[in-house]
């Protein structure tokens, strides 16, 4: 058996413990891991063996009742359960592209006070759910030499204070040399980008931390307006960039992109119109296209824009363009 079955099904039963507070019998943690009482109860060993707080209560003529100790976290105000430790402590690899940075430290501190509740001998047998669970991202990025930067950014946006910043625009033959009032952080794929708003522009734009080329505090301090959200800004972007007013886009996929599409909710507007079982005509309500129209592009000619027109004929003259290429 795979040394990752095991530890999936502990992990269950750690979860099952955990909903039940006043004890569960092992006949019924048999029936709900679809495993033998016999199995449930080597488990049981073995979870309190490294450490899991697990104990029962003998009740109905010395029936076991199993239970995990409710009072186990209840310490300096921290009150997490052991799956929620467990669950934190096994997604640092969703953080990756913030190690060696403040932002990532702040996950490595929370990490070692987990890592001071639980023996580590109980952590350490979950270290290889990795097998079972693995987070991957095809681009990575290494933040850690602009540690200082994005310090300096993060202080910004908690006290409010102006910077100054150096920014190499990739459309731009000079960089961006002006004042911005930081918002807020937001993690995308494996890119770090600051919101905020531009005096110079007049806008509130979305800056890439990797980009950043100098950044300094002034002796000015910016208002925040109080109806402003990450959130809310980012409701109708598709990635992380907004450019223009919501608008209704309609798409008809096929093949393995209707497959694609009907099992993924790809945005939080996306709606089927219609699906016939062989195509899917789905709708979105975007303000912005730049990064839809290159998701379109990646399904080729599975994906065809009903409306706007004017997205149809962008994507058409890329196509087009594409094909040109190849042909030289």
């Amino acid at each position: 058996m795979a040394r990752g079955e095991p530890l999936m099904r502990q992990w269950n039963l750690l979860k099952t413990l955990q909903a039940n507070r006043f004890g569960i019998a092992a006949n019924e943690l048999a029936d709900r891991l679809a495993c033998s009482k016999r199995q449930v109860q080597r488990d049981l060993n073995v979870l309190q063996q490294v450490g899991f707080p697990i104990g029962f209560e003998e009740r109905d003529f010395g029936a076991r009742f199993w239970n995990l100790s409710p009072h186990f976290l209840e310490r300096q105000e921290l009150m997490l359960s052991v799956t929620e430790m467990i669950s934190l402590f096994l997604s640092r690899q969703l953080l990756v592209p913030l190690a060696g940075t403040q932002l990532g430290d702040g996950l490595a501190t929370a990490l070692n006070k987990i890592k001071a509740l639980l023996p580590a001998t109980s952590l350490g047998h979950f270290v290889n759910l990795n097998e079972s669970l693995l987070v991957k991202n095809v681009a990575q990025h290494d933040y850690s030499g602009q540690d200082k930067e994005i310090g300096i950014i993060s202080r910004a946006i908690a006290d409010r204070v102006v910077l100054r910043v150096r920014y190499a625009s990739p459309r731009r033959e000079r960089a961006f040399d002006g004042l911005f009032h930081p918002y807020g952080f937001v993690l995308f794929g494996a890119n770090l980008y600051c919101i905020g708003y531009v005096p110079d522009r007049n806008d509130t734009r979305t800056l890439k931390v990797s980009r950043f080329t100098g950044v300094e505090t002034t002796n000015e301090r910016f208002e925040r307006p109080d109806d402003f959200s990450l959130e809310t800004y980012l409701h109708g972007c598709f990635g992380i960039f907004r450019t223009g007013e919501p608008q209704t886009i309609r798409v008809r996929f096929t093949d393995w992109a209707a497959v694609n599409v009907r099992e993924q909710l790809w945005h939080a507007s996306q709606k089927t119109i219609e699906d016939d079982g062989e195509r899917v005509v789905a709708e979105f309500r975007l303000a912005d296209t730049i990064e839809f129209k290159r998701w379109l592009l990646g399904f080729g000619r599975h994906a065809v824009v009903l409306s706007p027109r004017k997205l149809a004929a962008d994507i058409t003259a890329e196509l087009a363009a594409a094909s040109e290429a190849y042909r030289a």
